[in-house]
């Protein structure tokens, strides 16, 4: 029997999930440098907060979300961006980030219609949407000297049609770690404007900018506030990947139809907790972010030591995206070849997209150094820290074979 007659189409033509969003038995040795799952452990004050949610009885169904979460949403935005979104008429819980991702989209998109990623994008923000019956247009980003991408307007001009009905952008980027400049933000909007889409802003990373750039929002831009969609969650800020819980924030207009999206959103415990998270101290964001940074200069520092790779610090999110052409592997062949001889798991920059990323690879910086002082969930060793992860790294460059011409 072809069980593929009871399918839905767009699922059969549409690509398997990447290897960094399914789970895989690895050998017990393998270190993992691939999904981008935080090692911290959830603070015990959240934690504190689900468990006594659960004990005084807040176990029903809570239609339309918690409204003491949506304000603290509104509140946690206005005060780190500027932006104040009314909480009942602006903003929709989710299921976690991609939640948010297809609930944007189900709201906006019909069979036909068209929506522009940049490339490398983040597969779960440029794939969903086949899954309405649209098809993703990518726009290459321009690959500076060093290995930095960069936001390309003429690229992202040539790519809209008629058929355009929303860009896709990451901002931080992921994997691309760009930091959009307010300049860049205004040439989208102008864009959006004069082409008339919407944009799905997903801004998951915003948390995590490095050096003097600063995060700025596209919503509050004249004109995009009915034509932005900004998608979070909880899930880097807060280690909270497994506890699913985000949110959207579009215009009045525009978030009424979010919310006729059918879905699911967060359990009413986890919002009392996401409540605690928001409402509370910023010790543990603040104790990540250093962290994480830790992370990312140490390994751009060794990954520049490997002969073949050049790694630049990215501006924002946790992800180092180093080529590696000078190693002289494509990098599907990179990322097979030091998983089978050293197990380390990384991704494949060509899976970002339709093959801008091609010649760079992704690694996560989910783990910690030996000198991590905030709790993690897994146990770290010096085999399996971080830099026993970058010595495999550089063992499986430095030893590989030249290729015969």
């Amino acid at each position: 029997m072809s069980v593929e007659k009871f399918i839905r189409k767009e699922l059969i033509s549409s690509t398997p999930q990447s290897s960094t969003r399914v789970r895989i038995v690895d050998a017990p040795n393998t270190i993992s440098l691939a999904a981008g799952d935080p090692s911290f452990k959830l603070p015990k004050y959240v934690a504190d907060a689900v468990y006594k949610a659960i004990k005084d009885g807040y176990t029903h169904y809570c239609f339309g979300g918690d409204p003491d979460f949506k304000l603290a949403i509104s509140n946690y935005y206005e005060k780190q961006y500027g932006y104040k979104a009314d909480p009942e008429k602006q903003i929709v819980v989710t299921s976690g980030g991609s939640g948010s991702i297809f609930a944007g989209y189900g709201a906006i998109l019909n069979q036909g219609d068209e929506v522009i990623a940049l490339d490398p994008a983040y597969g779960g923000g440029s794939m969903a949407p086949a899954y309405f019956g649209a098809k993703t247009v990518f726009a290459s980003m321009e690959k500076k000297p060093g290995g930095v991408f960069r936001f390309n307007e003429s690229a992202l001009k040539a790519a809209i049609t008629p058929k355009t009905k929303a860009l896709y952008i990451e901002n931080p980027g992921n994997p691309s770690g760009i930091v959009y400049t307010k300049n860049e933000l205004k040439a989208i909007a102008d864009l959006a404007v004069d082409h008339d889409f919407e944009v799905l802003s997903d801004e998951t990373y915003s948390e995590y900018i490095w050096g003097r750039r600063k995060h700025s929002t596209l919503i509050d831009i004249p004109g995009m506030e009915e034509r932005t969609i900004v998608a979070m969650a909880l899930t880097k800020m807060f280690a909270w990947a497994g506890m699913r819980t985000g949110w959207t924030i579009a215009g009045p207009k525009l978030t009424a139809y979010i919310n006729r999206v059918p879905g699911s959103g967060a359990s009413w415990p986890i919002m009392k907790g996401a409540i605690a998270a928001l409402n509370g101290p910023r010790d543990f964001i603040e104790g990540e972010k250093k962290e994480y940074e830790e992370r990312l200069d140490y390994g751009v520092k060794r990954l520049n030591e490997i002969p073949g790779i050049k790694c630049v610090k990215p501006e924002g999110a946790f992800y180092l995206f180093p080529d590696i052409t000078g190693t002289g592997l494509t990098s599907d062949d990179f990322v097979r070849g030091l998983m089978e001889k050293q197990h380390i798991r990384i991704a494949s920059g060509r899976g970002y997209g339709v093959g801008n990323g091609e010649g760079n690879v992704r690694l996560s910086m989910i783990r910690p150094l030996s000198t991590q002082k905030m709790p993690g969930w897994f146990k770290v060793t010096k085999r399996t820290c971080f830099e026993a992860a970058m010595d495999r790294i550089e063992k499986f460059v430095r030893t590989q074979k030249p290729k015969k011409k």
